[in-house]
């Protein structure tokens, strides 16, 4: 009997794995992110890149820096 404790102890650990991975892929942000990489994951990082550089860059430097982004785009 002592040999079914840690199995029932196993699969709860399993159940509350998968309730959490439900969750997290049924949370709207954690799906609309992932739907966003899928669709165009160099856009998506770079959108996040700029809104961060946006509120840690001063004004003439985050200016200076949307100019390299310009100058550097291929896709053009």
């Amino acid at each position: 009997m002592a040999g079914g404790v840690p199995k029932l102890k196993d699969r709860s650990l399993e159940i509350q794995s998968i309730i959490k991975r439900i969750v997290k892929n049924k949370s709207i942000p954690y799906a609309n992110a992932v739907k966003k990489i899928k669709k165009n994951r160099k856009g998506y990082f770079q959108a996040k890149d700029i809104k961060q550089k946006k509120q840690s860059l001063s004004t003439d430097r985050f200016q200076q820096y949307l100019k390299d982004i310009q100058d550097n785009d291929n896709s053009s």
